[in-house]
């Protein structure tokens, strides 16, 4: 089968050769056959009603999700089913889901519903004022290719629910975008760009291309998206950075360049823009954030895990650019995974499979090794990776961010810092929990895992860092020479007044010599003797104070890391960070650690040093 779009371009999945990933495909034909006649998951309204009354997102999100997938399933299934029967309880098994989502009263998820966020207003969403969302947006793109893709079969039972579909597309998602302006995530006008802008902005540029036939509609909104894209470009730094990190990438950087290559495609200019510095070193983000065996740099709300790459997308990122280390990270990544349908597939972001699925080149790449630059510094990010030789985990990685506290997905961690050892963080940040009403709420610096308490750096007078612009750091300098790379600031505008701080200068840096090493050098500078000075590091392994100003830090497996710092100036104690949600244990286990270094006499001017070294 090979429906067309509007146009006339194939996009379907054939039967055959453009089946799913041989790999995982049978696992899927398999569970879309299981869920035929199965009821689609509910969606009551007291499901909805959850977030409002006692913040947990996953309640709704679950089903909304098992939905999606489920009709992901059936899509890919469509076209690979075996015979004519098969085929046809497949058809029906599409219909039903695309009856069933524009049957929802919302696809907005609950915790973007400004009715429901505004909890004056009520519990519900109110269909009449549609909200436009990554939830609304996700659903309009995968209404737009089941249009495409099952097109024919629907018409062959009845035109009503391809009518439907793309009614429902346009009445909840691309007319409003086109009539209405407050979304705050469109210019910035309400709210900080991040990955929403691009996120969004891919799935309106296929639905429109997909669903939208009169002329001058579909140039108004092609226009308003280029005008949206343009608000995101010029807000992101020069030097291609992503300040919510590599996991966000793929919906920030990698949405931006599926952006850029459909409008190319619909517009058949423009490729101009793939020269240019900011496109290409946008693209080579992941590459620097990468410490290796699953681990990537991640500061703020980020997993250190990656769990939702897609490399195919940054495999023709890297081709259009002409940056062959861009797109031999990305066949890296996918080591020996099915090309089209990877183990973390979301199975209804069909746009990501399909172009996985048309790309033989993507398909056919043979195995390549990750480049593993040696160091770099963003200026504009403020964030500093180094490895202790480029081309190899093995040895030292450190990476330290300055920067300020209202950044996207924002932690309080203005110049904290990580090292790993080998591939295996060893003083980490631990990102983000389940995403609860207070992750994005007024409530959120009380969730612990946000505070400067559960991050490296300091606690001066008993004050930590508090959030906002205001709070950033000074005198910022990176340096990236051969022998050694390190972050240099003064951290005191990061503190409030009352910390009495008036400089803090730390420089953190990785030493490259027969020995490396990573220095942690500070030198304070406050009003008065404080009361109390403290230096946090959060850990990744088992941490054994050995001796006198000496630690060790042991992961299950691998060298550890070997800490050392002034004795006679600070004592020492360990804790252990035990923590149940899934969100954590999925990447650090059970527990956490966290040396704890109190100041024995503190006072207003000093100097401290602390080094850490690979351990056997």
């Amino acid at each position: 089968m090979a429906p067309r779009a509007r146009g006339g371009r194939t996009v379907a999945v054939r039967r055959g050769d453009a089946g799913p990933g041989a790999r995982r495909g049978a696992d899927l034909l398999a569970e879309a056959r299981t869920a035929l006649g199965e009821p689609w998951p509910a969606l009551p309204a007291s499901l909805f009603a959850r977030f409002a009354r006692d913040g947990d997102r996953a309640a709704y999100q679950a089903p909304w999700d098992a939905r999606r997938a489920r009709l992901g399933r059936a899509l890919l299934a469509l076209g690979a089913a075996r015979d004519a029967r098969e085929s046809a309880a497949f058809a029906d098994e599409v219909m039903d889901g695309v009856w069933a989502l524009c049957e929802e009263t919302s696809w907005v998820w609950p915790a973007h519903g400004f009715r429901v966020l505004d909890a004056r207003q009520g519990l519900l969403p109110d269909p009449e004022v549609p909200t436009l969302d990554l939830g609304a947006a996700t659903t309009a793109v995968l209404l737009a290719l089941a249009d495409v893709i099952a097109g024919d079969a629907l018409d062959a039972r009845d035109p009503l629910p391809r009518r439907r579909l793309r009614g429902e597309v346009w009445t909840r998602v691309l007319g409003p975008y086109l009539e209405r302006s407050e979304w705050g995530w469109y210019d910035g006008s309400t709210a900080k760009l991040n990955n929403w802008n691009p996120w969004i902005h891919s799935d309106l540029l296929l639905a429109t291309a997909l669903t939208v036939e009169d002329g001058a509609a579909r140039a108004a909104l092609v226009g308003k998206i280029v005008a949206g894209l343009d608000h995101y470009l010029a807000a992101q730094p020069a030097d291609g950075g992503c300040d919510e990190g590599p996991h966000y990438w793929w919906r920030a950087g990698g949405s931006l360049f599926e952006c850029l290559e459909l409008l190319t495609s619909l517009l058949g200019t423009g490729e101009a823009v793939f020269t240019e510095d900011l496109i290409r070193d946008t693209a080579r983000y992941p590459l620097l954030m990468w410490v290796g065996d699953g681990w990537s740099v991640s500061f703020a709300d980020g997993p250190a895990r990656l769990r939702e790459a897609t490399p195919a997308v940054l495999y023709r990122y890297g081709r259009r650019t002409g940056q062959p280390e861009v797109s031999a990270h990305a066949r890296a990544l996918r080591g020996t995974a099915d090309p089209v349908l990877p183990e973390n597939t979301t199975p209804y972001d069909l746009r990501r499979v399909l172009g996985a699925l048309f790309d033989p080149e993507w398909r056919a790449a043979p195995e390549a090794a990750f480049p593993l630059p040696r160091q770099g510094w963003l200026p504009g990010t403020q964030v500093l990776v180094a490895r202790e030789a480029e081309g190899t985990t093995r040895g030292l990685l450190l990476a330290a961010k300055s920067g300020h506290n209202d950044e996207s997905h924002n932690h309080n961690d203005v110049v904290s810092f990580l090292v790993a050892v080998d591939a295996r963080p060893l003083i980490v940040d631990v990102g983000v929990g389940t995403y609860r009403r207070e992750t994005f709420g007024r409530e959120r610096y009380g969730i612990w895992s946000m505070t400067s308490a559960y991050h490296n750096v300091p606690e001066v007078n008993g004050h930590g860092q508090p959030p906002g612009r205001d709070f950033a750091a000074r005198s910022v300098r990176g340096e990236a020479g051969p022998g050694r790379a390190a972050l240099t600031l003064d951290l005191a505008g990061a503190y409030p007044a009352k910390a009495g701080l008036r400089a803090w200068e730390r420089t953190a840096a990785l030493v490259r010599c027969t020995e490396a090493r990573v220095e942690i050098h500070d030198t304070w500078r406050l009003d008065a003797d404080p009361d109390r000075l403290v230096l946090r590091l959060l850990l990744g392994g088992e941490v054994t104070v050995t001796g006198p100003g000496r630690a060790l830090v042991r992961p299950p497996e691998g060298r550890g890391l070997a800490l050392a710092w002034d004795d006679a100036a600070f004592t020492s104690g360990t804790e252990t960070v035990v923590r149940d949600d899934p969100a954590f244990t999925r990447v650090w286990g059970e527990s956490l650690w966290r040396l704890v270094l109190t100041a024995r006499a503190p006072r207003a001017a000093g100097t401290h040093l602390l080094t850490a070294c690979p351990a056997n």
